[in-house]
């Protein structure tokens, strides 16, 4: 009878244990897999949301860039106009509709003669206006207004052109003049293509620091809204970026007015007051997460500044979904742990029944099986308990099914249980940190600026097939997706070619930006007939302006008088070039190395002249081929550059660039290149 009543007792405690240990289980699982879930979501939330911001800033950043760039050289204009000669700006005609190509406009009131020697001086511009338009493609739009009220423009619409156009009277022009510097619009709707735009504008000055007009370039917002409404994260996940004020201007599913405007949502007056709070942080240029109620669902809401404009970017994500696993885990442990208690209820009602019919004749076989089958529960059921509570710990690897879990019941079915969340937990982890590879969509966005900055590298050889009496070759290997090194060769005229070998400071999309300036100032100043040393001169003290980053720039920058071969070269901290004389050697060219452009204001130059023969071949570079580095930490170094280039001093220039540069790959070993490589060979024919 004490047996019988000890095993009595010993099935109903095993019973409460299954209750204690299957709500311990499920609510341990629940909350330590819900708390690692949130830590994953959350980190995840803060790097999208920055990577996010950054990506929008760089493409703001191109448009602001190429405003100042028309500011700057419409200020040296305004400042120098003995510099330039007269070029015409043509009025709109009907006749270069779908052309695109610079016309002037000016306001009622005002004659063509009125205005017509101050237009053709300005209209040195042209050529930058058409550079930016045709190069950039995040411009759509641009032009110059000045105080006189006339306006040059790059358009394709002659023959949709008003008759007359007063730039003073725009939002742009009058904004800009107010705050004498760079400003932004507001965003509107584009007539032409009903899709979202803004512009960027730029006072520029005379000598007296008077204002003598503004500097605008207008950008569609198209591919900004692709970037921030199709990067999301999870089913719920959406993305906005909200104004200085408060308003969504960029989301999915934003809706317009009868007239084509924007229907803004004003989140500092919505009827959730967490909504209203971050919202205000937003506004205040504050970046964070927090876990707030939004239109009824608890979210995750991460947000971060952008710098080029007072504009905020939030990334939205509800924490069911995040959760979602770990709710479904302890529910479904629930679930087993009831069913394992009614079959437990069930085995003891048929040992208590087993116990009445069998007391007296079969106690020991009784008490033996039971302590047997107690074992046979209480076991399984402690080593899942340990392994659960591993589980929790963080161990997500603990082999559950490895225990003697298998006794062909539901606990077995709860021990399975137990592992297939403990994978499904980890699958859910590792799915959730795969949304990184996000960040590959985002780099192709980079694909799209090392295009562009390829484009502006002149790449077809013969570059000019009418000229005989030189041949040029040049190549440019950037370490990251777009570089700071660039080259560049053009004819100012009929007789003088202009050669340049360029290396900014840094790498990457900065270094571009201040690459597409530098290039185009070198060439629309070389164009203007100024000398080498004058170039460098003007350059530096337009690059000097509102430099804050510190960047700069070394030069090499020769013109070449074709009918003479007459070399005249300034140097601006780059790297001295190589000069082979006909069936000689290469060696180094003389030069008087000057300081790099953009690092003082005020810098003078000098310069050098040569004359180069039949034969002759002018060998230049950047950094990149003689720092190249191998595991040891080794330089290529100048000396071998010097020994490799005269190793393949025979061939053709186009081989003899790929053999510097294969001799380059091999001294590196497989080596990360570490700056790009860019190089350029000049042969008198």
């Amino acid at each position: 009878m004490i047996a019988v009543s000890i095993t009595m007792v010993s099935l109903f405690v095993l019973r409460t244990n299954t209750i204690e240990i299957g709500v311990d289980l499920g609510d341990s699982a629940a909350n330590d897999s819900r708390e690692a879930l949130e830590q994953a979501a959350i980190e995840q939330l803060k790097s999208m949301t920055y990577t996010l911001a950054s990506i929008s800033d760089a493409e703001l950043m191109m448009v602001q860039s190429s405003v100042q760039m028309i500011a700057f050289k419409a200020s040296e204009i305004v400042q120098n106009p003995e510099r330039y000669l007269p070029n015409p700006v043509a009025t709109p005609t009907p006749a270069n509709g779908g052309i695109m190509t610079p016309q002037l406009l000016f306001a009622e009131g005002l004659s063509y003669e009125d205005i017509s020697f101050d237009a053709a001086i300005m209209g040195n511009i042209q050529n930058l206006l058409m550079n930016i338009i045709l190069n950039n493609a995040d411009a759509t739009a641009v032009y110059i207004g000045t105080e006189q009220g006339f306006f040059i423009e790059v358009s394709e619409d002659s023959h949709l052109a008003p008759l007359h156009f007063d730039p003073r009277e725009r939002p742009w022009y009058q904004s800009a003049v107010m705050h004498r510097d760079v400003t932004w619009s507001d965003v509107f709707i584009d007539t032409n293509t009903g899709s979202p735009g803004i512009a960027s504008a730029m006072p520029f000055f005379d000598l007296d620091g008077n204002i003598s007009g503004v500097a605008g370039v207008g950008t569609l917002l198209d591919d900004l809204s692709e970037i921030v409404i199709g990067t999301r994260l999870g089913e719920s996940g959406h993305n906005f970026i909200l104004n200085e004020v408060g308003q969504i201007i960029i989301a999915e599913g934003l809706l317009k007015d009868e007239y084509g405007d924007i229907i803004r949502e004003d989140l500092l007056l919505h009827e959730d007051s967490e909504t209203v709070m971050v919202a205000q942080r937003m506004v205040n240029g504050e970046s964070g997460i927090e876990r707030i109620i939004m239109d009824g669902a608890e979210v995750f809401i991460a947000f971060s500044p952008l710098e080029t404009l007072p504009w905020s970017l939030a990334v939205v994500v509800e924490v069911d979904e995040v959760i979602a696993p770990a709710l479904e885990s302890q529910e479904r442990i629930i679930a087993m742990t009831d069913e394992a208690l009614t079959e437990i209820n069930v085995i003891i009602t048929v040992v208590s029944i087993i116990f009445v019919l069998v007391l007296l004749g079969v106690i020991p076989l009784i008490s033996f099986l039971s302590q047997r089958f107690s074992r046979r529960l209480t076991k399984p059921i402690t080593e899942l308990q340990v392994g659960v509570h591993d589980i929790a710990d963080g161990n997500l690897d603990y082999p559950i099914e490895e225990l003697d879990i298998y006794t062909g019941d539901e606990i077995e079915d709860l021990g399975l249980s137990v592992s297939k969340m403990s994978s499904s937990l980890k699958e859910y982890i590792t799915n959730l940190q795969k949304v990184t590879a996000e960040r590959e969509r985002i780099g192709a966005e980079l694909d799209v600026a090392t295009n562009i900055q390829a484009s502006m590298l002149p790449s077809i050889f013969p570059p000019f097939p009418n000229k005989t009496e030189f041949d040029i070759y040049a190549t440019m290997v950037p370490a990251k997706e777009v570089g700071g090194d660039f080259y560049d060769f053009f004819l100012i005229d009929e007789d003088k070619l202009a050669v340049v070998m360029a290396d900014v400071s840094g790498k990457g999309v900065p270094s571009a930006l201040f690459m597409v300036i530098a290039k185009t100032l070198i060439k629309n100043n070389a164009q203007s007939g100024l000398s080498p040393k004058e170039v460098l001169e003007a350059v530096n003290d337009i690059l000097c302006e509102n430099n804050d980053a510190a960047m700069f720039v070394t030069v090499f920058f020769a013109i070449l008088d074709i009918p003479t071969g007459k070399l005249t070269y300034a140097n601006a901290g780059h790297n001295p070039p190589l000069l082979k004389r006909a069936g000689g050697e290469y060696d180094w060219l003389p030069v008087k190395r000057g300081f790099v452009v953009a690092g003082m204001e005020g810098m003078k130059y000098k310069q050098d002249e040569i004359i180069l023969c039949e034969g002759d071949e002018l060998f230049l570079y950047t950094d990149g081929v003689t720092e190249a580095m191998n595991h040891e930490k080794q330089l290529f170094s100048d000396p071998y550059l010097l020994e490799m280039a005269n190793k393949h001093k025979d061939e053709c220039l186009k081989e003899f660039l790929e053999s510097v540069k294969k001799e380059v790959d091999i001294f590196a070993d497989g080596a990360e290149q570490a700056d790009d490589i860019t190089m350029l060979v000049l042969e008198i024919k």
